[in-house]
C-alpha cells in the first residue's frame, strides 16, 4: 500500500471545503435562476471541473441577500411556561399546630423512650413514675386514636396527595 502525497491530500481537502462553503450558500433549488430539467443549459456550467469519481459540481452561485437562514434540527426554541401554572397555597407555619395534639403525641413517643432509658440506666426509679409514664402513653394512644375520622367516604382509598 503507498502512501499519499500531503501536498495532494491538502489540495483535496481545500477543494472539498470549497465546494462545502459553497453549498452552504447555495440558493434553493427551486429558484429559476438555477438549471433545472427543463433548462437546456449543463448543470455545472460556470463551474471547474471536480476532482475524483465521487465528486459533486455545486453551483458557484452566491445567495440573494434577502434569503433567510435555514433553520436546522437543533434550531429548536422551547414555548414560553403559561402564567396558568398551579402554585400550592402556602403552608401554615410549623407553630401553629393543636396544643393538644402536640402534647399527646409527645407523649405517644416520648413515654417508651423514657420507660427504655428508665431501665437501662435509673434501676431504682421509684414505681409511680414508671406507672405514670405507662398511663401518659395509654392516654395519650386513646387521644390520638378518638381524633381520626369515624368512618371513610365511599370511593377514598384514603391516599391523598
Amino acid at each position: 500500500m503507498s502512501e499519499r502525497e500531503p501536498s495532494h491530500d491538502d489540495a483535496v481537502w481545500q477543494d472539498l471545503v470549497a465546494r462545502l462553503e459553497s453549498a452552504e450558500a447555495a440558493p434553493d433549488p427551486q429558484d429559476k435562476d438555477t438549471p433545472g430539467q427543463d433548462d437546456p443549459r449543463p448543470a455545472d456550467a460556470g463551474n471547474p471541473p471536480s476532482r475524483g469519481p465521487s465528486a459533486v459540481n455545486f453551483p458557484r452561485e452566491s445567495p440573494p441577500e434577502d434569503a433567510l437562514p435555514v433553520a436546522g434540527p437543533r434550531d429548536y426554541y422551547p414555548a414560553e411556561p403559561e402564567d396558568d401554572e398551579f402554585v400550592p397555597p402556602e403552608p401554615a407555619p410549623l407553630g401553629t399546630g393543636e396544643p393538644l395534639l402536640v402534647l399527646a403525641w409527645c407523649g405517644a413517643v416520648g413515654g417508651p423512650i423514657a420507660l427504655l432509658l428508665m431501665a437501662m440506666f435509673w434501676r431504682s426509679a421509684p414505681f409511680a413514675a414508671v406507672v405514670g409514664l405507662i398511663v401518659m402513653i395509654i392516654a395519650a394512644g386513646a387521644y390520638l386514636v378518638s381524633r381520626l375520622p369515624g368512618e371513610r367516604d365511599s370511593g377514598d382509598d384514603g391516599a391523598q396527595v
